[in-house]
């Protein structure tokens, strides 16, 4: 089993052998930074995924995550007992996780669920969940991946984990992605522009467009002639950028872009829009991308980078992550919050 480095490959791995999987079953030491470090070559940009179980291999699989709930003590609740831990959300906070894939959740997911792949949740729990001893309910459709992110979760010291029973049946799903409300956002009065409307001020010199996402993201592609900034020192940011006419703030999806409107306005003291949509739009409506650091306003340190995200030094910083990750079980045996339970092995 394989991943970017270690985290999910083990789990991955282990996994498996909890499963009672018969063969041996390994984990790629230090995954594929190890293979690239090892002087290997790596395949880019390929689609291949694991194909859909058959019915035996779906009926295996819930045989053998039901022996590992048994072994983990997850707990199973009804409908009765979710509309029960939703009535006391004043009280406790409750999360109600999908732990399919994206595009399973996409295509049909129970009403007021959010989307947290099992591995991501597992391997990411504070990303998903912010509030400490929070409820926990995990849904799927056969009840495969919510027992075995469940007993995961259970591992690591969560005590009131949840999985809800024939989640996805007699359910009226909702479709498309998830709807998060944004603080701040109804208030956020911005004048919005098209992508043709926003391209043809472009065309003739008439705007210059402030790219708000995370420099990963700017880098990865942004509209031409685009510069990046930072919304949080946004003010110092736009002495550096060129005033052409219409100031356009873009942001993957336009959020972003929309909050910092106002703030935009007030210290350009010019005409500001949002690019509706964001840049996901503009390239649904098939126009063109840039790629790079090309026009920085500010300083690109506004993410945590990953070894493979760096411009320069791609391999050391792979070892210094990997140090770091070996180092992990030092750090939490020194850290009194860590609540990692054990279980005998079978």
């Amino acid at each position: 089993v394989n991943c970017a480095g270690r985290t999910r490959s083990i789990i991955g791995a282990q996994s498996l052998i909890n499963a009672g999987f018969p063969n041996r079953v390994v984990a790629l030491k230090d995954g594929t930074m190890g293979w690239h470090l090892a002087g290997f070559a790596l395949e880019h940009g390929e689609s291949r995924r694991a194909p859909a179980p058959s019915p035996a291999g779906r009926a295996k699989a819930q045989a053998a995550a039901a022996r590992v709930a048994k072994r983990f003590g997850v707990r199973e609740i009804n409908r009765d007992a979710l509309a029960r831990f939703a009535a006391e959300q004043g009280t406790r906070t409750l999360y109600l996780f999908d732990v399919r894939s994206p595009e399973e959740y996409e295509a049909g997911h129970m009403p007021g669920a959010r989307s947290a792949p099992g591995g991501q949740l597992v391997q990411a729990t504070d990303t998903y969940a912010a509030t400490r001893n929070a409820r926990v309910v995990l849904i799927d459709d056969d009840g495969v991946r919510s027992r075995m992110t469940a007993s995961w979760l259970i591992q690591m010291g969560w005590d009131e984990i949840y999985v809800l029973r024939d989640a996805m049946s007699s359910v009226v799903p909702e479709r498309g992605g998830e709807h998060i409300g944004v603080l701040g956002l109804k208030a956020a009065i911005a004048d919005m522009i098209t992508p043709s409307s926003l391209r043809q001020l472009l065309d003739d010199g008439r705007a210059v467009v402030i790219d708000l996402d995370t420099s990963l993201r700017y880098r990865a592609g942004h509209i031409p002639g685009a510069w990046f900034a930072v919304r949080s020192r946004l003010g110092t940011s736009l002495d550096k950028i060129p005033r052409a006419g219409t100031l356009v703030l873009a942001s993957r999806d336009g959020v972003l872009a929309r909050l910092a409107a106002p703030e935009a306005a007030a210290m350009a003291n010019i005409s500001v829009k949002v690019l509706a949509g964001g840049t996901a739009a503009w390239q649904a409506a098939g126009l063109p991308l840039e790629t790079g650091e090309t026009r920085l306003a500010d300083t690109p340190n506004d993410v945590w980078r990953r070894p493979y995200d760096q411009a320069n030094g791609v391999e050391s910083a792979m070892r210094a992550y990997l140090s770091w990750e070996l180092d992990l079980v030092r750090q939490i045996e020194r850290d009194g919050d860590a609540r990692f339970r054990r279980f005998p092995s079978v």
